[in-house]
């Protein structure tokens, strides 16, 4: 069976209602007291504007692009061109349960099964690259906590 999709239209017009449902939420996600035209929410604020801008660019590129891609879908889908497509939605669902698991682990144990986790997924052979992660994660740590006074999870 082939399917024929335009990307730039499907990707644009999902991440126009991420950002506009981001957008909204952000109001009530961080509360801000502060009068001033600076505060908490205004660093949110940019990058979300910032998505919903280049969406629309997006979606306008798609809709002038008549160029589509085709997929063929057949049965020999666990080929080797479809796994190395599968590696960014494996990253992101070690960032999802990365997220899941740091209120419970805390920032340390979590951040050093993420780091650790990717480098192992993406092949890296070298033991200092697992050192130099590891350390870089104690450090940060260390200066939220003892010289930012900043509590991590």
């Amino acid at each position: 069976m082939k399917i024929k999709y335009n990307s730039n239209l499907i990707s644009g017009a999902l991440f126009l209602v991420v950002g506009i449902t981001m957008r909204l939420l952000v109001p009530s996600q961080i509360k801000t007291y502060e009068t001033s035209d600076i505060n908490a929410a205004t660093i949110p604020m940019l990058l979300l504007n910032m998505l919903i801008l280049l969406s629309i660019i997006l979606l306008i590129q798609g809709i002038c692009d008549k160029a589509k891609k085709e997929v063929i879908l057949s049965k020999k889908l666990l080929n080797k061109e479809t796994l190395a497509k599968l590696k960014p939605l494996i990253y992101m669902l070690m960032l999802l349960a990365y997220g899941m698991i740091l209120p419970y682990a805390g920032f340390t144990i979590s951040s050093l099964l993420l780091s650790n986790g990717i480098l192992l997924y993406f092949g890296a052979r070298k033991w200092w690259f697992y050192v130099i992660v590891s350390a870089n994660i104690f450090i940060a740590y260390y200066v939220f906590s003892n010289l930012l006074n900043v509590a991590l999870p």
